[in-house]
This record gives C-alpha cells, structure tokens and sequence, in this order.
C-alpha cells in the first residue's frame, strides 16, 4: 500500500515536470525598508548554480539555504565563485553600516540572484525574502522554469528585539509544535522566543512544565542550537534563577498583542482569552506606539516587543497555529518595518497571498475577522450614507432592510448607499463561496 501512495505521488510531481512559471507581483511580510521591480526578468531552471563567497560552504547559513531550495524542488550545486552563477551568497569584506547586523541587500538581476549582507543572519533574511518571491505553488510542484521579476530589496529592521513569549504552562506544547513555531517566526524575520512556564530541576538535567511533562538538557540544547541556525534567539525563563540578556526595554501591549484572545467574533471561534485583538488591532499596535513613545519621553531606549501566547485555552498544535497566524505576520511588520512603510490595505492584501503559503507548509490559520465595519455619514436630518467593509478583503457582502434574514440571493453591497435614519439593515458575510459567521445587524441611528 505504502509503495503505491509513493508511486502516485511520485507521479503528481513528474507531472509537473516541464511546466514552467512566472512570477509578476513581490508581495513580501515583513515590507522591506527599501523595494523596487524593474522591466526585466530572470529565469531559474531546475539545476540552479549556487555560489558562496566570503562564507563556508558549510556554514549553517549555507546548509539551511541548500536544503530549503530542495524544499522548493529544485536541485542546487555549490560552485565556486564566478560570474557564472544563478544565485550569490556574499559576505561584504567590510561593514555596510547602513545594514548593520541583520539587514541585506536582494537583487533579482537579469543575469542572476544575488544576497549579499555583512553577517550570516542578514543573508538568512535575505534568503527568507527570496522565499517569499518565489511562487507558492513550488513546494508543490516541480518546476522546469521559475521566472522572477527583476528588482532591488534593500532592508534592515526597525527593532532588534521582535519577540514572541510562549507560555506552556497551561499545555506543554511537544518539540515538533515548538518547531513549527520557530520556523513560522524565522518565516517573518522574528528573533526572539522567549518560553515561560517550566523551570529547571536543581541539577539543570530536566527543564519541567508539569508532573506529567519534562524535557531533558539535550533536548533543549538541540531545540535552541537548531533555532539559532533560524535566526532565532530562545530563552527558557525560569523565574526561580535570575535573568540574564538584558535588552533596555521590551515592550509587549497585552491588548493588541495578547495572541490567546480572539481574533474574531468569539461566538464562531475557538474558545480563546477573554478580549478580541483583530488582525487589524495587531497591525495598527495603537498601545505599541504609546507605550514607545512615552518610553522614549522618559529617556529609555526601546530594543523592541513581544507578542505573547499563552496556551491555557489551546488543545492541540493545530489551535496554537490558528492563535499565531496571520496576526504574527501583523507583529512582525510593525517590529520590522519603518512606519512610512506601512500600509493597512497593502498589508491585508499582502496577507490573502501569503494564507496559500501557509496552507501549503501545514499551518493552520485564521482566515480573519468578518465582524461587518460601518462608517456613517451625515447626508441631511434624516438620511444617513453607510459605508460597509470587512477586515478581509474580497468578501462579499449581502444584505436586506426588510428584517428578514439576508441569503446569497439578497442583495450585494457594492458600495457606500443612502439609508433612512431607524433602518434595520443586517449583514451576511460570504468569503470564498462560503457563509462566514452568521448574520449581524445593526441599526442606523
């Protein structure tokens, strides 16, 4: 049995074998500091020439980037380096400040792909970039010919400190799930996983979470050498032994960033924290700001923020990703992202193309709030003009005035109308040829 399912996969992926891809829109999370596409392209065959130049070929760095290129089925070489490559990895011979220690400079060049940084964890990011710019479709699918726009990312963070604390005390959360954590954060440039809940046995040979849960030294020694490789700092805080890695000051806003809460009308979603902290309310980090802002007034440096999940109400791994994401990719983009650069509608659309890629790798995700939004304008003593969205984009919404109950066959809402003050009008969200939640009503007043 086993020997036929491997057959047929198999032959799904030879099937894809000659077929060939385009790339046309660069839509990267966190938004880089600096990006522009050009008019040319490059193409990316399935045997690409892989050249490393001032890193070992064995160097972590390298290692996690040949493995995740197999990943996207394609059949990297080292080379040695020359003109003659389809992807550079360069360490700069002398430091360009203005990247610092974790930003990098992408080039999609007609000729070839080129990362270059000062330090191994800035081509990481740069490679974690690339990722993104690839075609989701090509962990799927193999590929003979992948073309890419051509175009220039320069980036580096706004925060050194983008962090995500993981209480395990309510569920110990098992080595894989913490895993597919890490490389969800690695995925979006977070560096910082902080895991509160358990405390160390006197001889330091158990880290504990409960009677029934422990992890021995060499377990965690691997899970944080192997997150480091990510980029990925781990701390295991034990209140009961002080602390070390002092940082200035972390912020972490509980109500926009407590990722335990709901995301959604909490009548159609799992049970969560009491709160509702949106996609949106992550994104636009009000408290974030306030809290930096008087931190900075008071004369203290801020090295960054944490989000923060506790797991009391998550029963299994596929509840801690539905907790995680997509809001993680909202947090990380503020941490990483200049606030010029930042844009709601951008980001949300930004967000519908990167669900695909986290389907495609196993995760579990929140498609969004569908909670309706109104905005209400004055037209004259009576008459009121209703403006209604969404916080995803592409959702249609349909809609009576009569009391009864809206169906796919009422009427579509397409765009801002004129109402009478005292209308009942109620709302049926429909997202992807589903019925979203149930109906909401609301009364113009």
């Amino acid at each position: 049995m086993k020997r036929k399912v491997l057959i047929v996969l198999m032959a799904l992926l030879v099937a894809g074998c000659g077929r060939q891809v385009a790339v046309h829109q660069v839509d990267i999370v966190p938004e880089p500091v600096f990006m522009v596409q050009k008019e040319g392209t490059f193409t990316l065959h399935t045997n690409p020439k892989v050249s490393v130049l001032n890193v070992g070929q064995n160097s972590a760095t390298v290692k996690y980037i040949m493995k995740s290129l197999r990943q996207q089925h394609l059949r990297p070489k080292l080379v040695a380096p020359s003109e003659n490559y389809d992807i550079e990895l360069v360490l700069y011979d002398t430091m360009n400040v203005e990247l610092g220690g974790e930003g990098y400079l992408l080039e999609v060049r007609q000729t070839g792909i080129r990362l270059s940084a000062n330090t191994e964890k800035g081509l990481l990011y740069a490679y974690q970039t690339l990722a993104q710019i690839l075609p989701q479709s090509s962990s799927d699918v193999i590929y003979s010919s992948i073309t890419l726009p051509e175009c220039t990312i320069l980036d580096y963070p706004r925060y050194g400190w983008r962090g995500l604390l993981l209480n395990v005390s309510g569920r110990a959360l098992k080595p894989k799930e913490m895993r597919r954590v890490v490389e969800a954060m690695a995925a979006y440039k977070m560096n910082r996983l902080s895991v509160d809940g358990g405390r160390w046995t006197e001889d330091s040979l158990l880290w504990v979470v409960d009677s029934l849960t422990s992890y021995s030294r060499e377990e965690m020694d691997a899970f944080v050498e192997w997150a480091g490789e990510l980029g990925v700092k781990v701390a295991l805080v034990d209140d009961s032994l002080p602390q070390g890695d002092s940082a200035g000051v972390v912020l972490m806003p509980d109500d926009c960033w407590a990722l335990d809460c709901y995301q959604a009308d909490m009548r159609y979603q799992p049970e969560a924290n009491e709160g509702v902290q949106t996609l949106g309310k992550a994104y636009l980090g009000e408290s974030f700001k306030k809290m930096a802002a008087d931190a900075r007034g008071n004369g203290h440096p801020v090295a960054g923020g944490e989000a923060r999940l506790l797991t009391d109400c998550i029963g299994n791994q596929s509840e801690t990703e539905y907790m995680l994401l997509p809001r993680l990719l909202a947090v990380s983009e503020v941490l990483w992202s200049p606030d010029e650069k930042r844009d709601w509608g951008r980001f949300r659309r930004k967000v519908e193309e990167h669900k695909p890629r986290l389907g495609q790798r196993g995760y579990n995700y929140c498609e969004g709030s569908f909670t309706p939004q109104f905005e209400v304008r004055r037209v004259d003593g009576e008459t009121m003009n209703i403006a209604i969205g969404t916080e995803v984009p592409n959702t249609y919404i349909f809609y009576t005035t009569d009391l009864s109950r809206p169906t796919r066959s009422s009427a579509i809402y397409i765009g801002p109308m004129n109402l009478k003050r005292g209308t009942h009008i109620k709302i049926l969200p429909v997202y992807k040829d589903q019925e979203r939640d149930s109906v909401y009503e609301f009364v113009i007043k």
